[in-house]
């Protein structure tokens, strides 16, 4: 015999063994799921240390690093002065190995850096405190919404 589609079976009563067997079940996915969750933490907590372990030991072997600044000496090596990825490839790839040799460019020569482009030059310029050669300005931010 089929049913009808407003046809509908009600669902059997549980009984009070069932009701309880679901809350001991409940009970212990809960403990577990909040061990599994504190093991996570602690290894996630553990590695970072260990990251920042490893990363401390590294700055003095090397030395400090430095943020681009205008007070930095021309003959600051580019390796130890926290650029953006861009720029530090880009004017590695020019054969440049300190802060003043990039103050000396121009900013056609910085232009022409392959991946360096107008938001990049001027923000080499302003970091490092030099006034733009050839007004490279920044794009202005989109506004939002529109």
């Amino acid at each position: 015999m089929t049913k009808a589609p407003d046809e509908f079976e009600r669902p059997k009563p549980i009984t009070k063994a069932e009701r309880d067997a679901r809350k001991a079940f409940r009970q212990v996915d809960a403990t577990k799921a909040m061990t599994e969750r504190e093991q996570a933490q602690r290894a996630f907590n553990e590695n970072r240390e260990r990251l920042r372990t490893e990363r401390i030991a590294r700055e003095t072997v090397r030395g400090p690093m430095f943020y681009p600044a205008p007070e930095l000496p021309d003959d600051t090596p580019i390796d130890k002065v926290r650029f953006t990825t861009r720029i530090r490839t880009a004017v590695t790839a020019a054969g440049w190995k300190t802060v003043g040799e990039i103050r000396e460019a121009s900013d056609a020569m910085l232009l022409s850096l392959q991946d360096l482009g107008k938001g990049s030059v001027a923000h080499l310029r302003e970091t490092l405190g030099l006034p733009s050669e050839a007004g490279v300005r920044p794009r202005a931010p989109k506004a939002k919404g529109k």
